[in-house]
């Protein structure tokens, strides 16, 4: 009868210290160092087959963690009023009575809401459905969907806590 004998996965001495040295690594400046050093290991030819790559990507995940920003808790949304937040520099989403986006030409606002609104300058246009919603949006299934007009907008700030996404761009 045949056994079956695992052996233990081997790597590079080079592979291995660099892989720990990246793991451990808090600035962008020390990974262009070992990015460098990782190219006079490969021309000298310290590397196994495939493990380059495995450090490249290392390298490529731990800049985009080392850019990521430091997410700071959201506002509370308390009182009526306009609560604008911006996700890129890591301000997280309050918690709202309505969420409100401004339109492509800026002349009206599209809200959304739980809440049921009439009024002047105020127009239905949907009820939000949890087929027609991304896995982000999931939340807003049975949600009203609004366009209204910026006068409209302003006395609603007035009663509700209105969020708004506000972009770098």
């Amino acid at each position: 009868m045949a056994k079956i004998i695992q052996f233990p996965a081997k790597s590079s001495n080079a592979y291995t210290n660099l892989e720990q040295l990246i793991a451990v690594s808090d600035s962008t400046a020390s990974l262009e160092q070992y990015f460098e050093v990782m190219a006079v290991c490969d021309e000298a030819g310290y590397f196994l087959p495939g493990e380059i790559e495995k450090l490249t990507e290392q390298v490529r995940q731990k800049r985009l963690d080392l850019v990521k920003p430091e997410l700071k808790p959201a506002v509370n949304a308390d009182t009526p009023g306009l609560y604008l937040y911006c996700p890129e520099m890591g301000e997280q989403k309050p918690q709202c009575q309505i969420e409100a986006a401004r339109s492509y030409y800026g002349r009206h606002y599209h809200i959304s809401t739980p809440l049921e609104l009439k009024g002047r300058g105020i127009t239905f246009d949907r009820v939000l459905e949890a087929k027609n919603l991304t896995e982000r949006y999931q939340y807003k299934a049975g949600w009203n969907e609004y366009t209204v007009t910026e006068r409209a907008f302003d006395m609603l700030q007035q009663k509700y806590s209105i969020s708004q996404e506000s972009l770098l761009d």
